[in-house]
């Protein structure tokens, strides 16, 4: 049986929230037993997913329903007010607890904070381990749904994308410089002085999410986090972007985890799909399974919503997707927008069932026929 590259164990996420600190009650307890002061909710509860090696798993659901949470917890890297409070992430057999090691106290985390190291355009925080740390400043790259915003605005382009490789190797400055100019030069940027001196602010959208994409591959890495990568961009350069991605993807094999609210696009790189809503994956399985023969009434929803996916004119999801610290995980979390909803799916919240090869969440699943692209 073949071992994932890259693998979450139960991942758990709380984030403060003002509304419940003012109604008071207890926080969440993480893994480590640390009970959470009031005004604490968990977000994501016991989220687990893997990619293969040279795999491409796509990450699909509607704005703010936990996508990049569940991916950017794995590796420890949630902005300020949102901490892991359980989980394992695991790469190539290392195992690490991405926790916040603080005990609620404002300053401390401050302080925490105050000694993060930035590795070409993400954040290493120094409570990692070193072996950790060595792993996610060498071998997985990140791509971000604001490249802009995700450089340091003081620092030259050219010296961030070379950042990982000084941290964590023994190569020359001579060497680092050579291999970010090859890396502008395979993303179609020009290989100049004038660009690796340059500024986020000097860049185009476009330009800085292509120098992003450079930066991941300074590293040679074995898997690719690319999280809502074409956000903001115009159709033409999206698409560009787009094809670059899947070009060195397949170039080079990596595995990759992909994070999207476009099904279209996510069906001409992934292998597999994971549908999320509610902070949870609701449904898994190979690109075909999902599009042509959708498990859950979520996914089936959004695949009616591809414009020439179906024989018939566009559908919608009735109603708007629930703030995830609304959400009662008391029952389904799809219940109110789900047409096919019964008093189980209020009262019971439903486990995951392989049903023909697909993992799903839904009480329902084996006795729905849901209609998929060309139904």
């Amino acid at each position: 049986m073949r071992k994932p590259l890259f693998e979450v164990r139960g991942l758990r996420i709380a984030v403060a929230d003002e509304r419940r600190a003012i109604a008071g009650g207890k926080g969440p307890t993480t893994d480590d037993g640390e009970q959470l002061s009031p005004g604490w909710v968990e977000l994501l509860n016991g989220v687990s997913y893997s990619v293969d090696e040279g795999e491409v798993l796509g990450l699909v659901g509607e704005s703010a329903s936990g996508k990049s949470l569940m991916l950017m917890g794995a590796f420890g890297l949630l902005s300020s007010g949102g901490r892991v409070i359980g989980g394992t992430s695991v790469y190539r057999g290392h195992e690490y607890q991405p926790f916040f090691p603080w005990r609620g106290q404002d300053d401390k985390r401050s302080r925490k904070e105050k000694k993060q190291r930035r590795i070409a355009g993400t954040v290493v925080a120094s409570y990692t381990d070193s072996a950790w740390a060595r792993l996610v400043g060498t071998e997985v790259g990140f791509m971000f749904q604001n490249p802009l915003g995700a450089w340091t605005p003081d620092v030259v382009i050219g010296e961030q994308s070379g950042e990982a490789l000084s941290e964590h190797t023994e190569l020359t400055s001579e060497e680092i410089e050579e291999r970010v100019y090859n890396a502008l030069g395979e993303v179609n940027l020009p290989q100049s002085k004038r660009l690796f001196g340059a500024f986020r602010h000097q860049l185009s959208r476009g330009m800085a999410q292509r120098a992003m994409l450079a930066a991941a591959l300074t590293k040679a890495p074995r898997l690719l986090i690319a999280d809502e990568p074409l956000n903001g961009l115009d159709a033409p350069v999206a698409a560009s972007i787009m094809e670059l991605i899947s070009d060195m993807q397949e170039k080079r094999n990596m595995a990759m985890i992909f994070i999207t609210h476009d099904l279209a696009s996510v069906a001409r790189i992934a292998n597999r799909v994971g549908v999320v809503y509610g902070g949870q994956i609701v449904e898994q399985a190979s690109v075909t399974d999902i599009y042509h023969h959708p498990k859950h009434p979520y996914t089936a929803g959004l695949i009616g919503a591809i414009p020439g996916a179906s024989s018939e004119r566009l559908s919608q999801i009735e109603g708007e997707a629930p703030l995830l610290v609304d959400i009662d995980r008391s029952g389904c979390s799809f219940t109110e927008r789900c047409p096919y909803a019964t008093d189980l799916c209020r009262s019971e919240s439903p486990e995951v069932l392989v049903v023909e090869g697909t993992e799903v969440r839904c009480h329902r699943a084996t006795e729905l026929r849901l209609r998929g692209v060309g139904g």
